[in-house]
């Protein structure tokens, strides 16, 4: 073993041409199984003033039978940065729980002092508008490429959090000129853990067991405080705080690449992609990401490591993965997938041996597995792509500023010009929020200043304009166009359409006439808000009245003041899901939903509209309306006579969303919609409703999450009592649900139990698999599952019409509406509907069926 670790000494003195830490070099001999070792990583080098992870944490990065907290990690980070001027350390924000997300730069000291002149070429370089060729040509010269990797988004994928720390060591310490290189010509930033709550929650259950061999181990239920391997799915709504951070952390320094550390593959799957290519990135960038993959497959291969290889694992179609944020704002997102480092303990795995055309160098058949072996090569890799980035770090900007350019440019090559969102439409907060959401991304919004007439359509004066003649056009294409996957093209990885203007239930619409770039209009530089308060109605027209005392005002009309009591207020319900907020809210207020629509001083209220008496509530009605109405961005009409109209009153209703102990991750979804509206529910689990009798005296409301009925029914099995709740051993586990036992479903006793509580009037809702345990004990009648074998329609947005104009489901919605369908159980219970059958014979591309797929770049006519 001596003679081993003396020549490994060697190796890596040649290539580091400094002193090695030789106790920190020999562990990673020690935790090493070959051939998965490389001369990037055979060695670390030794400073008499930097502490290394073994100095700060007592083991090396990847040593056996150990995981890292979140706050260990950290604490090395900063002792890092305490130690070299080549380190800063940055806080990107806080998650749902209350942990931090951090941001490690390292670079040479001369670059960090200057940090913030990089983000200013970066941000110069990144809106050509501001800029002439000149000044480009300078900026390029000067730029230093920002490569920033992620780790640990997925909390079951253990080794990446571990290995960052001494890669960022190794880069801050090394004097090789492979490593000085990447240290004097680009920054990197390091974000060691993406997802710290589910960090915390994963090490405190694989750890247990090692701290107490008797320990009874709760699954890895809950990763973050809401969604599990799914938060990678989060980069188009961005409702998690970690993709928060993550947006707002790209837009302040908008790296060239953002690499993101994933666990699945044997041994290296480095990211490229089968095709078909999402629509909307710039070819440049699809480009790129082979470039670089190749280089780095060389160079492992060089290195003797087996298994390094590409394309045959995702397709390269999907925007809504974390890192997507890059590839639609002109920068270069890339992922690996590296043999998984699991518990961190010693194992054998098995892999695929066949040669293919994309891996002539597969993966052993057999061999030995460590946590140091998924460290060295998903380390290696880096290294050698961070060097290529940084030796050819022009090449890597004038891409990036060429991007740019092609992005303003968008308008008026392949378009289109612009999209439009209506003043005209009546869903003011879903329109709001969709446009705030792209203004997080950095996108611009204008506002008309007057009518305008375009295509055969006139938008009213304040109708909102989202030009593409910005830097980052392609991210709104992207979003709110139309997609077509065809479905004998490769299998899709994910989702094939997201198109969010349905989806928000906002309307958009797609211009391509240039000359609306050239119409007055506003840049929006604040978040949207809808106005609202109370307005009068009288003599036909919507006016703002002039309170004189708590029930009587004047009302300015036309040519006339009148005064009067108002009996009763009308709020329109266009399913704007933000009243929803709003009654939930104002629980005491006695509010009625009228039943069909009907017309006040010449103002149309649809089905739904809610309906307020005076005389049924407070005496400061109009006060609170008035107030609710500045808040959530409604008006409320007050009205001489109370409508005659058929309507029924809108309960407040106690809620109950039921998860099961084996997987919360779909329902997370639910929690989060939720909590956003503010509507409060108690989270129960299965046993609940096995040992709640009178659940309709507890509950208005029963929603089921997504599970199978023999989930439902039956939960999770064993022989002795599984408790899943906080402990010595456990401390971070039991935020969001906590039972000393998960076994056991509802059971039969839970089925009586919830036909009773739906015999009692009581709600029971179900969401897509969970509609199974329903159908199947008979509480849906004349309801079927319908088996589909020839129906491909994988995770979609797809035009519904709304058959049922009366029922309160619909109440607000158009005849037509987006909705979104994705390998859910479809059902048959009624007269048989269809619509356009899909074709196979046009490519993968943007645009609906019979809409013509543009080559990003080009112009229209090529």
């Amino acid at each position: 073993m001596t003679g081993l670790i003396l020549v490994l000494l060697v190796i890596g003195s040649a290539f580091a041409q400094q002193k090695i830490d030789e106790e920190y070099t020999a562990k990673i001999k020690e935790f090493t199984f070959e051939p998965f070792s490389t001369k990037y990583v055979n060695y670390l080098p030794y400073s008499e003033t930097v502490p290394t992870p073994l100095d700060i944490l007592g083991h090396i990065a990847g040593a056996p039978d150990v995981l890292s907290y979140t706050h260990e990690i950290y604490r090395y980070m900063r002792a890092l940065a305490d130690a070299s001027p080549r380190v800063e350390v940055f806080n990107m924000g806080m998650t749902e729980e209350g942990r931090e997300m951090l941001l490690v730069v390292v670079s040479n000291e001369e670059h960090i002092k200057n940090l913030v002149r990089y983000k200013e070429i970066n941000a110069k370089l990144g809106d050509p508008r501001k800029i002439s060729e000149t000044e480009a040509e300078e900026l390029i010269k000067e730029a230093l490429p920002m490569y920033w990797v992620t780790g640990g988004l997925h909390s079951g994928e253990t080794g990446s959090p571990e290995m960052l720390m001494e890669l960022a060591y190794r880069i801050a310490v090394d004097e090789s000129q492979f490593i000085k290189d990447i240290r004097e010509n680009s920054i990197v930033m390091i974000t060691p853990v993406s997802e710290p709550d589910g960090r915390d929650k994963l090490v405190d259950v694989r750890m247990a067991r090692r701290k107490d061999s008797t320990a009874v181990v709760p699954p890895f239920l809950y990763w973050g405080a809401y969604i599990g391997h799914d938060n990678n799915r989060d980069g188009l709504g961005l409702t998690l705080k970690l993709s928060q951070h993550m947006v707002k952390t790209f837009l302040e320094y908008r790296p060239q690449v953002m690499h993101d550390l994933h666990e699945s593959a044997s041994h290296l799957y480095i990211s490229t992609g089968t095709g078909p290519y999402n629509a909307w990135f710039d070819p440049i960038t699809i480009n790129e990401w082979q470039s670089m993959a190749y280089e780095e497959i060389t160079e492992l291969t060089k290195e003797g490591v087996p298994g390094v290889w590409t394309h045959n694992f995702f397709d390269g179609w999907g925007g809504m993965y974390m890192s997507s944020v890059a590839n639609s704002h002109n920068s270069i997102a890339r992922f690996y997938e590296t043999q998984g480092a699991g518990d961190a303990g010693n194992r054998r795995i098995s892999g695929r041996p066949e040669r293919a055309w994309y891996r002539p160098n597969p993966p052993l058949a057999s061999t030995m597995w460590s946590m140091r072996n998924n460290n060295n090569i998903m380390q290696s890799g880096i290294l050698v792509g961070m060097n290529n980035a940084a030796v050819n770090r022009e090449t890597f900007m004038e891409n990036f500023y060429l991007k740019s350019k092609r992005s303003v440019a968008k308008a008026t090559t392949e378009g289109p010009a612009a999209y439009v969102f209506p003043a005209a439409d009546t869903r003011k907060w879903q329109q709001a929020r969709l446009l705030n959401l792209l203004k997080f991304q950095g996108i611009e919004v204008h506002k008309t200043n007057s009518s305008i007439t375009i295509e055969g359509q006139t938008f009213g004066a304040g109708s909102y304009v989202v030009r593409l003649d910005q830097p980052y056009s392609r991210a709104v294409d992207m979003v709110l166009d139309k997609q077509y996957f065809n479905p004998d093209d490769p299998r899709p990885y994910d989702d094939v359409g997201w198109t969010l203007g349905p989806l928000y239930n906002a309307k958009t619409v797609r211009i391509e006439d240039t000359s609306i770039l050239s119409a007055p209009m506003t840049l929006v530089k604040e978040n949207i808000k809808p106005e609202g308060g109370v307005k009068f109605l009288t003599g036909g027209d919507n006016q703002f009245r002039f309170s004189l005392s708590e029930n009587s005002y004047f009302v300015l009309t036309s040519s006339e003041i009148t005064d009067f009591a108002s009996t009763a207020y009308l709020i329109n319900y266009c399913a704007d899901n933000i009243l929803t907020t709003f009654r939930f809210k104002k629980s005491a207020l006695k509010i009625n939903a009228a039943e069909e629509s009907f017309t006040v001083a010449g103002k149309e209220f649809n089905a739904g509209t809610f309906i307020l008496k005076s005389s049924e509530n407070p005496g400061d009605l109009e006060q609170q309306l008035d107030e609710a109405g500045k808040e959530y961005g409604f008006f409320a009409y007050g009205v001489e006579a109370v409508p005659n109209v058929q309507m029924h009153e809108i309960e407040v209703p106690r809620i109950a969303l039921v998860h099961n102990w084996s997987s919360t991750q779909t329902e997370g979804w639910i929690r989060i919609a939720l909590d956003e509206y503010q509507i409060p529910y108690d989270y129960v689990g299965l046993q609940e409703i096995r040992d709640n009798t009178t659940l309709r005296s507890t509950y208005d409301v029963i929603m089921l999450g997504p599970m199978s009925a023999a989930q439902a029914l039956n939960g999770v099995s064993g022989d002795s009592p599984r408790p899943y709740k906080k402990t010595d051993l456990t401390p971070n586990i039991g935020r969001q649900a906590s039972t000393d036992d998960i076994r056991g479903g509802i059971e039969f006793e839970g089925i009586i139990n919830l036909r009773n509580f739906i015999e009692q009037g009581g709600l029971f809702i179900t969401l897509t698999s969970s509609t199974e345990l329903p159908i199947h004990f008979f509480f849906a009648q004349g309801l079927t599952i319908k088996e589909t074998p020839d129906l491909w329609a994988r995770g979609s947005v797809f035009k519904a019409l709304r058959e049922d104009k009366t029922s309160p489901i619909g109440y607000g919605f158009d005849d037509e509406l987006g909705v979104y369908f994705g390998s859910s159980p479809v059902y048959s219970g009624g007269r048989a509907v269809g619509g356009t059958v899909s074709t196979t014979q046009r490519p993968s591309g943007r645009g609906g069926i019979g809409d013509e797929d543009i080559v990003q770049g080009r112009p229209r006519t090529q």
